[in-house]
């Protein structure tokens, strides 16, 4: 067996990280999109809202999702760190 037969063969272990950072990265930017969708729906019902009631409610749903966005936000610039620190 030749020396690039070997590399081939040994590739897939040796990008096992690279491949799941990649796939960390991809399925946190799905997230976060799906949130920040999710908070612009809310922001668009506090503001059509009447009820002062229901309108506090929904900026308090709309305040949760907002922190989860921006834990999210952190978690990938880490993510995204690491693997620069990998590829280094």
């Amino acid at each position: 067996m030749d020396f690039k037969m070997l590399l081939k063969k040994l590739k897939p272990y040796l990008d096992a990280d690279a491949d799941d950072l990649r796939q960390k990265d991809e399925s946190l930017s799905r997230v976060l999109k799906k949130l920040k969708r999710e908070e612009l729906k809310l922001k668009e019902m506090v503001a059509a809202e009447v009820d002062s009631e229901e309108r506090e409610l929904l900026e308090q749903q709309m305040n949760i999702v907002h922190s989860q966005r921006k834990k999210g936000i952190a978690l990938l610039a880490s993510v995204r760190e690491e693997g620069k620190d990998k590829q280094s």
